[in-house]
């Protein structure tokens, strides 16, 4: 047996599940059309190509260009004709994140393919890094499933970070963006334990040898992320970038200022979608403060929302104030120190890079749902918004288990636990319970009618017959005994198997991919794997 490689529903909230199943529900959410019709893609593209100014493709040519191994000859042809962009991106995981980073980055790739056929010119798949984000503890860790089926959290500790945003004393910043931190020496030993847990193979030393290499102490934790990556991906024709890349920080720079600039009619459009939204049964995924702006600046407290009153800008926490004149200088000159929030992110991506589809999982469905205010007041044409491939990974070891229960891999979704005890209660011999009733029900009027016949022909049988009748009943007690041990002894075989496949299938009670590294997978089914997920990301296109 072979691992099976099975597409499922994208699940989520519930806009994403309607954009995926009821399209016309949402549809006034999103401006690009739905992503089955490449009616959708041939309009975004015309789009593009009358708002991508031609300095902008001198500035992306003079930033990404043949000599660039990250880019190659695939981006030259593709500026050299005008071509677009399928974007995709994740945060920077520790050793890749979770499964869902790679099922993004090849949805991408595979629909990048698929639309260079139909549009017959270059179309390229980009991943960004979110080397911007500042939340340390979604990126700090990974987990895999061991040798054991246990459940194993790899982490690091923040290592130090520099650049802006450290305080007068010089203690490192609180909250810095994490493309500013970098390794430390203990990297070295969650390398170590990252490798314990991995399966033995002919693969692991490669797999471990590519982790050193690239995750060094005093290397950039984000600059590993994007090497780990175009290593990983290197038989697809991506452009890995991240959010902090010189070329988006100088090129977003007018976007920046105009969220600014256009601050409180953004923050009433803003809310007013978040209003639609509710009024449509949806709740907004992102919450829109009063007087916040989408634009974080690294301060003494780290990266830090930009919010406004009547005296001008000041950061949320630490309270620090900006003229806008000031603000103004960092957006121009000092660039590297402003970033987007969440619902700027994507705009400026697509303001960076002719993007025609931008692949995103269900929480990015939903704020792009809200992202569609500012495309509009900015000026950027929104791409089409294609919600990432799902998958399930069954290895043989738990595909046994699944067949020999008859279950299917959803009977374990949710609490195991709760899915576990369900499943073995159902699996109770009560058929087998009955007849031992139905044994001592018939052994008893057997015994009744004996003893009556034998007291009529001997009354003085009858300590006798107490002592036989007593005998009959503890054997069929013992059987009884025997027989709900053996039951007990198979369900606590078969809790102890369920338990295996489900923290297999559903760790934490979550899908695998949500929280799964790839490279146990890899070390097990070698890189063959990407290829297959590859192939099965196969979109959904008519005309």
């Amino acid at each position: 047996m072979s691992l099976e490689i099975e597409r499922i529903p994208l699940q989520g909230n519930a806009i994403a599940c309607a954009y995926i199943d009821d399209h016309a529900r949402v549809a006034t959410f999103f401006d690009a059309g739905p992503p089955v019709s490449l009616a959708s893609f041939r309009q975004r593209a015309e789009l593009i190509r009358q708002s991508f100014s031609e300095q902008r493709w001198v500035d992306l040519a003079d930033a990404f260009g043949s000599d660039d191994a990250a880019s190659g000859d695939r981006l030259s042809e593709l500026i050299e004709a005008r071509g677009f962009f399928v974007a995709t991106g994740q945060q920077a995981g520790l050793f890749g994140g979770p499964l869902m980073a790679i099922y993004k980055a090849l949805t991408a790739a595979r629909l990048a393919h698929d639309l260079q056929e139909y549009l017959g010119v270059p179309v390229m798949p980009l991943f960004t890094v979110a080397s911007e984000d500042h939340d340390w503890r979604e990126v700090d860790h990974t987990q895999v499933v061991d040798v054991s089926n246990q459940l194993v959290r790899i982490e690091i500790n923040r290592p130090r970070s520099d650049g802006a945003g450290g305080s007068e004393d010089g203690e490192q910043s609180p909250d810095p963006p994490v493309h500013r931190i970098r390794l430390s020496e203990d990297i070295q030993a969650t390398i170590e334990r990252f490798a314990e847990a991995l399966p033995d193979s002919e693969l692991k030393p490669e797999i471990i040898d590519r982790l050193r290499r690239i995750y060094r102490p005093g290397s950039g934790f984000a600059d590993a992320f994007q090497q780990l990556l175009e290593q990983l991906l290197a038989g697809y024709p991506f452009l890995i970038v991240q959010m902090s890349h010189p070329y988006i920080k100088l090129v977003s720079r007018d976007l920046l200022w105009a969220d600014w600039d256009k601050r409180a009619e953004i923050h009433s459009e803003l809310t007013r979608r978040a209003d639609e939204l509710a009024a449509a049964g949806f709740s907004p995924q992102v919450t829109v403060p009063e007087r916040t702006t989408n634009l974080f600046v690294e301060g003494s407290l780290g990266r830090d929302r930009v919010v406004w009153d009547e005296e001008g800008a000041h950061l949320r926490r630490s309270g620090e104030r900006l003229s806008p004149e000031e603000l103004r200088k960092l957006i121009y000159e000092a660039p590297e120190s402003v970033s987007p929030g969440v619902l700027l992110r994507p705009v400026v991506e697509a303001g960076a890079f002719p993007v025609i589809a931008h692949v995103a999982g269900p929480a990015e469905i939903a704020y792009l749902a809200q992202s569609q205010v500012l495309y509009q007041l900015l000026g950027v044409p929104a791409p089409v918004a294609v919600p990432r491939a799902s998958f399930r990974l069954i290895e043989p070891k738990v595909r046994k288990v699944l067949d020999k229960y008859e279950l299917d891999p959803d009977a374990l979704s949710g609490d195991a636990d709760q899915a576990i005890a369900k499943l073995v209660k159902e699996r109770k011999p009560l058929r087998l319970k009955q007849a031992v009733e139905e044994l001592r029900t018939a052994v008893d009027a057997a015994l009744d009618s004996v003893e009556s016949l034998a007291l009529d022909y001997d009354p003085g049988a009858k300590s006798a017959l107490g002592t036989g009748r007593r005998a009959i009943i503890a054997g069929i007690e013992t059987l009884e005994g025997k027989l709900e041990g053996r039951v007990k002894e198979k369900h606590q075989v078969m809790r102890q198997q369920l338990q295996k496949i489900a923290v297999n299938l559903y760790p934490a009670g979550k899908p695998q991919e949500r929280l799964l590294n790839v490279h146990p997978f890899l070390a097990r089914y070698g890189p063959d794997l990407l290829d297959r997920v590859y192939e099965a990301c196969e979109p959904e296109l008519i005309e």
